[in-house]
């Protein structure tokens, strides 16, 4: 998600679905003293705030800096749990179903997961966060464009936050603003102990095979991560992952690692982009400012999803928010712990995931045998596509592990 920042009102936002154009205007703000939500950020996890808290009829203040639909660097597959996570259908924006995930180390080596139901659902991000914008602004979340956050100061009752010189006040304030979040830099000063990123490029191709009819993870092209292909319909996502910070992926590399799958294919949008770690090792202490999406390290490290933990982070932080506006005022600083307290099994699994990245990638070659293992190979697509707990797929990948040893 892109920093926030303003153009000023009234903002248009055309938003491609299903082969139609809606447009909403929404017009210059009506002057409200105090907010009970500000929402810093406009992609998934912001959107899922503003959503649940503009439903239940409270009044919330969406910032960012962009306009919508805009382009967002992102490979754009939805998980089942993603998808039954979100409380609106995306199937407006699906370009493409799949029911299978396939794995490989190398050219020879390649084990195909499969699920009788849908596994993966295909979307451009751009498309997707325009759609769930229009679902936010429609559910009642007022939208402004800003240029730059200047300060942020929590009191004993609200957030003040100066954006492009005005003061806008609000009871909570939650920081969705992405990998480069200005509420957390501005917010947590121990953010460098606990926060960390990691780099992704892409871009789509049109290539024809099995390219373009599955959905592959390669770990073989880069050093602690993958390549990957996720076919769109009318093209294929492909693109380099790695949370190794020394591993160099630029356009030169990923261009030859298209050309050396594909041919000659022609490399179109390319685009990088940050991902955010470390909310599994990090208890949030404010009592009214909420980081989640990438602003709060809400990323799977091992595989390098953040849609669905973007999606659900936010929900709880709307959820934490709700739950103390709904109690005398003297109360509402339990909101944090409320904050906690909902993503504490999200912290988590993404705590587990870290252990489990460390150890899959410092030896490729086991993690692939164990992953193309038939007792490995159900538990792993449940886990990743419908969420299955972490702690159970763990406690069976050591098992077998020691199995294989004797």
């Amino acid at each position: 998600m892109g920093h926030p920042g303003l153009d000023g009102p009234p903002c248009r936002i055309a938003t491609k679905g299903c082969g139609r154009f809606a447009t909403i205007e929404v017009d210059s703000l009506p002057f409200m003293k105090i907010w009970d939500a500000m929402i810093v950020g406009a992609g998934p996890a912001g959107c899922a705030a503003a959503y649940d808290l503009a439903l239940a009829g409270h009044a919330v203040l969406l910032l960012d800096r962009a306009e919508f639909p805009r382009p967002k660097a992102c490979a754009g597959g939805l998980t089942t749990k993603t998808v039954e996570a979100l409380r609106y259908s995306v199937d407006p924006v699906i370009r493409q179903r799949l029911h299978a995930l396939t794995i490989e180390r190398d050219g020879d080596h390649r084990t195909v997961l499969r699920r009788r139901a849908d596994y993966c659902f295909m979307t451009v991000r751009k498309e997707l966060d325009a759609f769930c914008f229009e679902q936010t602004v429609a559910a009642g979340a007022q939208f402004r464009r800003i240029r730059a956050i200047e300060s942020i100061e929590e009191a004993a009752d609200t957030v003040r936050v100066r954006v492009d010189g005005e003061e806008l006040c609000a009871r909570f304030l939650i920081g969705a603003d992405g990998v480069h979040s200005q509420v957390r830099r501005m917010t947590d000063p121990d953010a460098g102990r606990w926060f960390w990123r990691a780099f992704a490029l892409e871009a789509c191709i049109s290539v024809s095979g099995r390219e373009a009819d599955e959905l592959i993870f390669d770990f073989a092209p880069v050093r602690d991560g993958y390549g990957w292909f996720f076919p769109k319909g009318d093209h294929v996502n492909v693109g380099l992952y790695s949370y190794d910070r020394n591993e160099k992926i630029d356009r030169a590399r990923l261009s030859a690692y298209v050309h050396d799958r594909c041919g000659s294919a022609m490399l179109e949008e390319v685009m990088g982009q940050y991902a955010g770690f470390g909310a599994g090792g990090h208890q949030p202490a404010s009592e009214r400012i909420f980081l989640v999406g990438d602003a709060g390290g809400f990323v799977d490290p091992l595989t390098g999803e953040g849609i669905y933990f973007a999606i659900v982070s936010g929900q709880a932080a709307a959820g934490a928010v709700a739950a103390a506006l709904s109690t005398e005022v003297s109360a509402d600083v339990n909101a944090h712990a409320e904050f906690r307290e909902r993503t504490r099994k999200l912290r988590a699994d993404l705590a587990l995931s870290t252990s489990g990245a460390r150890w899959f990638y410092s030896d490729v070659n086991r993690g692939y045998k164990l992953l193309s293992s038939p007792l490995l190979k159900r538990a792993s697509i449940r886990a990743f596509s419908q969420g299955m707990n972490l702690a159970g797929l763990a406690a069976g990948v050591r098992k077998l592990a020691a199995m294989m040893a004797d």
